[in-house]
C-alpha cells in the first residue's frame, strides 16, 4: 500500500507543468513516511484557556505550563460574548479578561486571541455607522487593548479566529469575502499600533491550511492579495492532521508560507487521544519548520480539556485512568 502511494505521489509531481526537481523528491520522501524527530520545545508553546477550575486554579495551570511542561509562551481566549456585554447599551465586564492576565506568572508571556460576538450584535441597529466590523473594534478589541496593551505579560494581540469557518458569527461580519476580514484587521492594527506600541498585530488564522484543500489556502492567498502583509506583524496558521504532501507540492502550503514576508506562528495543531499527541507533534512540528523555516512558533491545542481520552486534544483532561497525554509526559520529563 505505501509503494503504491509513493508511486501515485511520483506519477503526480511529474505530470505538473511547475514542479521542479526538489518538489519531486519532497513528494517522495513524504509518500516514504515522514520520520519522528524531536520537537524544538524553544518554539513550542500551548493554547491555555484556564476557563475550567476543575484543573485548578488559573495561575496554578499558568505555573504548571511554566514550571512542569517548561513552555514558554501561551494562546488564552478574550471572547466578546453576550454574559460580559449583555447589553448594547452598556459597557463590558473584563473580570475574566482581568483575572486571567493577573494570573499570568513572570517567564511567560500570552497571545489573546480577540473574537466572539454577544447576542445584541445580530440586530444591525446596534452596529456603528451600519457596519459590524467597526463596531467589533471599537466595542471590544479597542477597550481591551487600552486595558491591556502596555502589559509586559502581553505579547500582541490576534484579531479573530477562523474567518473563512461557517459560522453564524463569520456571516455576520462578511467573512465569506476576504476583502471585509481585511478591512476589519486595517481597523484594529490602527488601534493596536497606536494604544499599544510595541505589541505585535497578528492574523487571524484561517481553518486549517492543509485541509479542505486548497479552499483555506486559497483564503489565505486572498488575505494576502489584499493586503495583510501590511497590516500586521506575524502571519498565522492552523494546521491539524498530516496531509504533508499538500506542504511540499508545487504551489502548495510551503510555497504560500515561504512567499511571506512575515514571521510566522501556528497558533494551533495537535491530535485527538493522549497516546496519539506525542508521535503527532514528533513528525508534523519538525516536518513544517523544516519545510517553513519563518515558522517561530507553534502552539499546541490544548492545555486542558474535558473531554474522553481517546479523543480529547487536552495534554490534560479529567480521567482518572488516563489523566494526561504522552506529550504531556515527555515534556515533564525532558
Amino acid at each position: 500500500m505505501l509503494r503504491c502511494l509513493r508511486l501515485i505521489l511520483l506519477a503526480s509531481a511529474f505530470v505538473l507543468i511547475s514542479c521542479n526537481a526538489s518538489s519531486v523528491k519532497d513528494l517522495a520522501d513524504v509518500a516514504d513516511g515522514v520520520p519522528r524527530k524531536t520537537i524544538d520545545t524553544s518554539k513550542l508553546g500551548v493554547n491555555a484557556f484556564v476557563n475550567d477550575p476543575r484543573f485548578g486554579s488559573m495561575s496554578a495551570q499558568f505555573l504548571e505550563v511554566r514550571d512542569t511542561l517548561k513552555l514558554g509562551f501561551v494562546r488564552v481566549l478574550f471572547s466578546w460574548d453576550s454574559l460580559g456585554h449583555p447589553s448594547a447599551q452598556g459597557s463590558p465586564s473584563f473580570a475574566f479578561n482581568d483575572s486571567v492576565v493577573a494570573a499570568l506568572p513572570p517567564g511567560i508571556d500570552a497571545l489573546p486571541n480577540i473574537s466572539g460576538l454577544p447576542d445584541w450584535m445580530y440586530n444591525s441597529a446596534n452596529w456603528i455607522d451600519g457596519n459590524p466590523r467597526k463596531t467589533f473594534v471599537e466595542r471590544w478589541l479597542k477597550p481591551l487593548v487600552q486595558r491591556y496593551g502596555r502589559n509586559p505579560k502581553i505579547v500582541g494581540f490576534q484579531v479573530w479566529n477562523e474567518p473563512n469557518m461557517e459560522s453564524s458569527e463569520n456571516t455576520l461580519l462578511g467573512f465569506s469575502d476576504p476583502a471585509n476580514y481585511i478591512e476589519m484587521l486595517a481597523l484594529a492594527s490602527n488601534v493596536i499600533h497606536q494604544e499599544a506600541p510595541g505589541k505585535l498585530v497578528v492574523t487571524a488564522a484561517t481553518t486549517a491550511i492543509n485541509q479542505n484543500y486548497p479552499d483555506s489556502l486559497n483564503y489565505n492567498r486572498a488575505m494576502r492579495d489584499a493586503g495583510a502583509q501590511s497590516l500586521c506583524d506575524i502571519w498565522a496558521v492552523h494546521y491539524y492532521s498530516e496531509q504533508f504532501e499538500r506542504v511540499v507540492q508545487s504551489g502548495g502550503v510551503a510555497d504560500f508560507l515561504n512567499g511571506l514576508d512575515l514571521p510566522i506562528w501556528v497558533t494551533e495543531s495537535g491530535a485527538q487521544g493522549v497516546n496519539e499527541q506525542l508521535p503527532y507533534g514528533e513528525r508534523t512540528w519538525p516536518f513544517l519548520i523544516d519545510k517553513v523555516p519563518g515558522i517561530a512558533r507553534i502552539y499546541a491545542y490544548q492545555f486542558t480539556e474535558d473531554s474522553p481520552p481517546e479523543s480529547t486534544y487536552g495534554l490534560r483532561n479529567h480521567s482518572s485512568d488516563f489523566p494526561v497525554s504522552d506529550l504531556y509526559v515527555w515534556l515533564r520529563d525532558r
